[in-house]
């Protein structure tokens, strides 16, 4: 049964394959339209005009592809700039809360040492309650006022 159909059998099997080929190619049709129509969109997107494919011997770049570079390019080193000026920022911030955290210390230092210090002027006053210059250089240290110029 086999022996007299081989011619046909073969036929089959080259319209099969052939009918494969088609569909792949179709495919394949199909996705370079599809990445052709992106392309378009992203160079409209650009900015810029998207002149088509070209055969590969004459291919080179063209103002969109060019374009579309200087934009991936800009992206890039603003990204990398946005960096460095946070990271610096940071830097800045941290310095400065370093520097405050060491001003409250000695802020904090020095209050407790003017308290101390009034506590002490504050037991030498004497019965009558009248108190010297001494007290009041106490009083207006632990008030933060600077002492009168000579």
């Amino acid at each position: 049964m086999l022996s007299g159909s081989r011619e046909t059998l073969i036929l089959l099997g080259l319209a099969g394959a052939a009918a494969g080929l088609y569909a792949w190619g179709a495919s394949g049709r199909a996705e370079r339209d599809r990445l052709e129509a992106w392309a378009q969109q992203l160079c409209l997107a650009a900015g810029g005009e998207f002149t088509g494919t070209k055969p590969k011997g004459k291919a080179k770049p063209d103002g969109c592809t060019a374009l579309v570079a200087s934009l991936a390019a800009y992206k890039r080193e603003s990204q990398s700039a946005t960096a460095a000026a946070l990271a610096r920022a940071a830097d800045r911030t941290q310095a400065k809360a370093a520097a405050d955290r060491a001003l409250a210390s000695a802020q904090a230092t020095r209050r407790t040492a003017n308290v101390q210090a009034m506590e002490k002027a504050d037991e030498t006053i004497a019965p009558d309650d009248r108190v010297g210059g001494d007290w009041f250089d106490r009083l207006n240290d632990l008030a933060g006022l600077r002492p009168a110029p000579d």
